[in-house]
């Protein structure tokens, strides 16, 4: 009894030892709070409509650097690098199918090998009014796998940047060169109309 007594001891040591060096160092715990638990406000696993919308409009607010209530393409694109490095887990500069759905799905989502039709702009597959994870997962893998240009299941920087400028021309609706709140958050709900100039 006093050995096993003893050998829980040491492991619990080691253990703290361990946690206390890697938080000495500066090294950060995996990434806990993911896209999808943002948007989940009320933590119960499914984002309804409602959240959803609440958190692409508080999105577009930090995306706005300059706060004049537009996204230039330059302020989009530096938001889409931060979140390639956000996703990039591994810090190798190319995102794999299984950290791309992990950053927007959660660390539980299992990213298949193969997206299973083509991208929609609704996330909301079932029109329920909630995105559950498996409506996450097609729709971030579809997205995904429109990324990868040259189809070798990784995703690198210039390829997310390519996308990035097509999401830009297909947010500004009315193509006056920048995207206006009302544009965004039609791009996003598909509830409201955008604004026409």
């Amino acid at each position: 009894m006093k050995k096993t007594y003893g050998v829980i001891t040491v492991m619990f040591l080691v253990l703290a030892v361990g946690l206390g060096m890697a938080m000495a160092q500066g090294k950060k715990p995996a990434v806990t709070q993911t896209t999808f638990s943002k948007m989940d406000a009320d933590g119960n696993g499914v984002i309804t409509v409602a959240e959803h919308r609440a958190y692409w409009k508080g999105r577009f607010s930090d995306i706005d650097a300059n706060k004049d209530g537009k996204l230039m393409a330059d302020e989009f694109e530096a938001a889409t690098k931060q979140a390639f490095g956000s996703a990039d887990v591994n810090k190798d500069n190319v995102l794999v199918a299984q950290e791309f759905v992990t950053y927007w799905c959660g660390p539980e989502a299992k990213a298949p090998k193969r997206a299973k039709g083509k991208v929609k702009s609704n996330i909301d597959t079932n029109k329920d009014g909630k995105v559950g994870k498996d409506e996450c997962v097609v729709f971030w893998m579809a997205r995904f796998t429109g990324m990868d240009a040259n189809k070798d299941g990784k995703v690198g920087l210039d390829e997310f940047l390519g996308m990035t400028k097509e999401r830009f021309k297909e947010i500004d609706k009315n193509g006056d060169g920048y995207i206006s709140v009302e544009e965004h958050d039609y791009y996003w709900s598909g509830k409201q109309t955008p604004a026409k100039t």
